[in-house]
């Protein structure tokens, strides 16, 4: 595995985190497009007019699906604009920490995807800690402030390539 940047182990440990948040929000949005949401006990199923879904309870609140960058993208965090949305989701905890992610295919390499994350993450203030590739796949992980952003992107092979984008804010 090749890395360009050396971090701390606490940093190792957030990036792993966002991994496992990322994963945990698209197994939400795949348990909603199978049907199983509703049968969840203790959680409240919202089915929204937009075709999103909205799961909460007494700790938060995590809305996913759609064809749509989520509402509250923030302003300074890159928004691939060539791709087909795939899925997105919001997460608002009333404790722990709250985010965004997105996912989306595009026909685009996956070396252009990695350079405009590299520049469109530094031109917005964000600090690139690590990158990481291994095989056909490159994860990023940059701060701003208090929030972290991670993007996962791998090619398909198929001429398609395929990104989850994260932003944590704690």
């Amino acid at each position: 595995m090749e890395q360009e940047n050396q971090v701390s182990s606490p940093s190792k440990k957030k990036l792993y985190l966002i991994i496992i948040g990322i994963i945990v929000i698209l197994l939400v949005g795949w348990l909603s497009m199978k049907g199983v949401g509703p049968s969840i006990t203790g959680v409240d199923v919202d089915r929204n007019i937009n075709g999103s879904t909205t799961y909460s309870n007494d700790e938060g609140s995590v809305t996913v699906g759609g064809n749509k960058m989520p509402d509250d993208w923030p302003g300074d965090a890159p928004k691939y604009e060539n791709a087909s949305i795939q899925y997105s989701g919001s997460s608002n905890p009333q404790t722990g920490e709250a985010g965004s992610t997105v996912s989306f295919t595009t026909s685009d390499s996956a070396e252009i995807v990695v350079n405009f994350y590299k520049k469109e993450l530094t031109s917005n203030g964000w600090t690139v800690e690590q990158t990481a590739t291994m095989g056909a796949s490159t994860i990023l992980a940059a701060k701003k402030d208090t929030r972290t952003f991670a993007v996962y992107i791998i090619d398909s092979g198929n001429g398609q390539v395929s990104v989850t984008a994260s932003v944590v804010i704690p």
